[in-house]
């Protein structure tokens, strides 16, 4: 169980960090005209699904049993990676 706090704790940080990416990009988007904020607008719902995907991981992985946990492990890594890889190139668009 300590190993499955352990890891929550650090999503918990992690979550943090893209939280504040996030308002930065939301401030960005939100100084674009109207045919920028169209033109990304697809990319957008991308970091949204990738959010949604990465929290329904997470929840699987606090209601999983302990031989789940190094599976479940690797798939929110793999959610975080494609969610923060979503708003770094959204970021950059917007730049």
């Amino acid at each position: 169980m300590l190993a499955r706090e352990v890891y929550l704790d650090r999503v918990t940080t992690e979550v943090e960090e893209v939280a504040s990416r996030v308002a930065q990009l939301k401030g960005r988007f939100a100084r674009q005209k109207v045919s920028v904020k169209m033109d990304h607008y697809w990319e957008l719902d991308y970091v949204r699904r990738r959010f949604a995907e990465f929290k329904r991981r997470v929840q699987h992985l606090e209601d999983a049993d302990e031989l789940e946990l190094p599976r479940l492990h690797e798939n929110v890594d793999a959610a975080w990676k494609e969610l923060l890889e979503a708003v770094d190139t959204l970021m950059t668009a917007l730049h």
